[in-house]
């Protein structure tokens, strides 16, 4: 944790690969390439029920978002773009043969991952899709 506001925390992120935890990361390929691939945002964690007066700079936090906001979300993010480019790709062949068919699968690609970002800017101040604070532990 970074920040601490009356109603809320900044709380940076680190994101690892899946071999993070493997004991021979410093010897192998992957794990040094996600070690130098990975990437560190701050976001802002509201306290809902948390008393600030518990929590002290640099404490680790367990955060998290809703079940359902995670599959739904995943579900949009990964299927949405697919689903598009299949379709596309498809009318595309119809009207226009092999070349239709590669030319409707990028626009069904773009548009569908344009919809997706679309949809991540009207809903980013959502609460459903905001980061709730699961679990403290202190630095103390």
């Amino acid at each position: 944790m970074v920040a601490i506001e009356p109603d809320a925390i900044w709380v940076e992120t680190t994101q690892r690969g899946g071999c993070s935890g493997c004991s021979s990361q410093g010897s192998c390929g992957t794990g040094l390439l996600s070690g130098y691939f990975s990437s560190a945002s701050r976001i802002r964690v509201a306290l809902n029920s948390w008393d600030p007066d518990d929590i002290a700079l640099h404490d680790t936090v367990v955060i998290g978002i809703g079940e359902n906001a995670l599959a739904s979300g995943a579900l949009l993010v990964y299927l949405l773009p697919l689903i598009s480019l299949v379709l596309a790709a498809l009318g595309g062949q119809a009207l226009a043969g092999e070349f239709g068919a590669m030319a409707g699968a990028l626009i069904g690609l773009l548009g569908g991952a344009a919809v997706v970002r679309l949809h991540s800017r009207r809903h980013a101040a959502d609460p459903t899709y905001a980061p709730v604070l699961l679990h403290l532990e202190t630095s103390r």
